[in-house]
């Protein structure tokens, strides 16, 4: 057993990619040998949230702390810095591979209750690799519990140029809202030594994400369709690629209530997202 849990590799044409069961992470993704994600190896305990899948909040709950149907309820504080509840509680579980091919994998993994979080949750990863539209995934979690339970989803995949400086890369960005000039990449232009950790709203309408390296010759995608998105020009990893990490809710969301889903009893909320390269 690696430290990621078991890896499972995934082939369709000029596309490779490796899957981790521990947060049923994307370890690797590459189109005609070059690298669209930041890898990390199975072996690894990758830092920044390489890859992994955030549930039942993406991003972070203030002091961890959340009220929730008139009562409060405390979560570990496990960013410090911010002094924060960060990504949820699956993103260091080992999931369980229901089902693999040489081109599909299926990850499950249930969540139990607990004092800060006492709903339950099951919860499906769906990858599929396709040679022409690249790597497809799609998030389905159910409450299997009695009672309504606030629930977000994302997920934290870093795209790269074949690990090329971010610096050096052009980047086009599906904004909707107000933000000022230096966050505006509408219309693609280089990152430079420009500095980004901001959450952006979008339209809820199918959008994409762009990173050029006019250098390699190539171009990173990633497409969703959530109404919210993280960028953050990955300074703690060298600035070798940019976080893109679509989510369902905003950050804090479980305090401000601000596109939290209130998941009733039975009910299952799907998320999805697509990443290829040119």
């Amino acid at each position: 057993m690696q430290k990621s849990g078991k890896t499972v590799v995934l082939s369709a044409g000029d596309y490779q990619a490796k899957i981790v069961t521990v947060g049923a992470g994307m370890a690797e993704l590459t189109h005609k040998g070059r690298h669209l994600i930041i890898p990390h190896h199975p072996n690894e305990m990758p830092l920044a949230h390489l890859g992994k899948v955030l549930i039942p909040w993406p991003n972070r709950i203030a002091n961890g702390c959340y009220r929730h149907d008139g009562v409060e309820y405390q979560l570990a504080i496990n960013d410090r810095v911010s002094q924060s509840a960060i990504h949820g509680l699956l993103a260091w579980r080992d999931w369980q591979l229901s089902d693999c091919s040489e081109t599909a994998a299926t990850l499950n993994v249930f969540l139990p209750p607990h004092y800060g979080y006492p709903f339950m949750l099951m919860t499906e990863m769906r990858y599929q690799l396709n040679a022409e539209t690249g790597l497809s995934a799609s998030i389905l979690t159910t409450n299997i519990g009695d009672t309504a339970a606030p629930y977000g989803a994302g997920v934290h995949p870093y795209l790269t140029c074949n690990l090329a400086s971010t610096d050096s890369c052009e980047l086009t960005l599906p904004l909707t809202d107000a933000v000022s000039p230096e966050l505006d990449y509408r219309h693609s232009r280089k990152i430079g030594a420009a500095q980004i950790d901001h959450t952006f709203r979008t339209t809820g309408i199918e959008w994409e994400v762009r990173l050029t390296s006019r250098e390699q010759r190539m171009v990173a995608w990633l497409r969703a369709s959530q109404p919210w998105l993280q960028i953050y020009t990955a300074d703690k990893l060298n600035r070798k690629g940019l976080a893109v990490e679509p989510m369902s809710c905003p950050p804090d969301a479980f305090n401000s209530g601000q596109d939290v889903v209130l998941l009733a009893p039975g009910e299952t909320h799907r998320f999805s997202f697509t990443i290829g390269g040119e």
